[in-house]
């Protein structure tokens, strides 16, 4: 069977009405089980699909905004898209609309995701984050002409609608916190190269540690999760003592902490490090992990708001960008503890 197969042509395979396969694939109570069953199985063997266009042709929309996870998805969820998530849930369905989210395996895979929500019509508008410069995702989506607001500015910043975190001056907050205790090695680590929000956030850390003095840096590019944290933390404790690590997210940062337990290492003694974006259980680390807060409920309900604006507006609506600023966190982990003076003790 080549082409599209539709309700049509499961129903005369299955020798049934057009109206029975449609009610078995809602799971009517009216269809026997065995007759959904069925129906299923040849769907998922035909490769079926429905015509979600065909439904939005009959009332327009279908009242459903998507959000697209990028990989890696990890036990440590950023705090910034589970606020986002909850947030525009409450905000469509003030508006009888409701959210689907899709989560991509691979980056490459994120594209084919897109433009199934767009030609398959799965949504009436997306919410895109971890934005690249020139994101393929965002030049498909100004080509199609279909609704979408970004967590992150791409090429082309005036042509659609975004919210954005300076990283910039979370960098510089990082270096600046830690180079208070006059570290001998700066270690930055961020996400890979490419993603906007992490080429800011070393390109603000680079220029507050050359601004500085700080002579020694080591930048490193890898995802943001624990266990990179970890497997990082081995060779960055090897080395020479006294290392600050300042870190883009706050599970990069527990994979150190992690680490410098097994080893007996205290920051604030041993190293000192600066996480980012203020997880949850960030403050009863030991010591307290030192990081900058990303407005995580200012920049959901900003999300949310722009991307029902473009969905509800009467005209055309002009384009909202908004820029976020971080706010520091200085706790403990960012500084040496005073050290007693050799004859001193009591």
């Amino acid at each position: 069977m080549s082409g599209r197969v539709g309700l049509k042509e499961l129903a005369l395979h299955l020798g049934v009405d057009v109206s029975t396969v449609s009610r078995a694939l809602r799971d009517d109570p009216r269809v026997k089980p065995e007759t959904i069953e069925k129906v299923r199985s040849l769907a998922r063997e035909l490769g079926y699909r429905p015509n979600v266009a065909a439904r939005a042709l009959k009332g327009g929309r279908i009242g459903r905004v998507a959000v697209l996870l990028s990989p890696p998805q990890q036990r440590f969820a950023s705090p910034i898209f589970l606020e986002l998530l909850a947030t525009l849930d409450q905000r469509l369905r003030d508006h009888a609309m409701s959210l689907a989210v899709f989560a991509a395996r691979t980056r490459d895979e994120e594209i084919d995701i897109v433009r199934s929500i767009v030609e398959d019509r799965l949504a009436d508008g997306l919410v895109l984050g971890r934005t690249l410069q020139n994101d393929r995702r965002v030049r498909y989506l100004l080509d199609a002409g279909f609704p979408f607001v970004t967590f992150g500015q791409t090429s082309w910043p005036d042509r659609h609608s975004w919210v954005e975190i300076d990283y910039r001056t979370a960098g510089t907050i990082a270096v600046s916190a830690l180079a208070q205790s006059n570290p001998e090695v700066l270690h930055i680590v961020a996400a890979p190269t490419g993603l906007r929000f992490a080429d800011n956030y070393v390109e603000g850390a680079l220029a507050e540690a050359g601004r500085i003095g700080l002579a020694d840096v080591i930048t490193t590019r890898v995802e943001m999760t624990e266990r990179q944290g970890e497997a990082l933390a081995e060779s960055v404790f090897s080395s020479s003592g006294n290392p600050a690590i300042a870190c883009i997210q706050d599970s990069l940062a527990f994979g150190f902490y992690r680490s410098a337990a097994a080893r007996s290492i205290r920051f604030g003694r041993d190293a000192t490090i600066f996480g980012g974006q203020n997880f949850p259980g960030s403050e009863h680390a030991a010591p307290p992990l030192s990081t900058f807060s990303t407005e995580d409920r200012r920049v959901a309900e900003l999300l949310s708001d722009v991307m029902l604006n473009r969905l509800t507006a009467d005209d055309v609506p002009a384009l909202e960008t908004h820029v976020i600023q971080p706010r520091a966190l200085l706790r403990e982990s960012h500084r040496m503890e005073p050290q007693p003076i050799a004859g001193n003790e009591t």
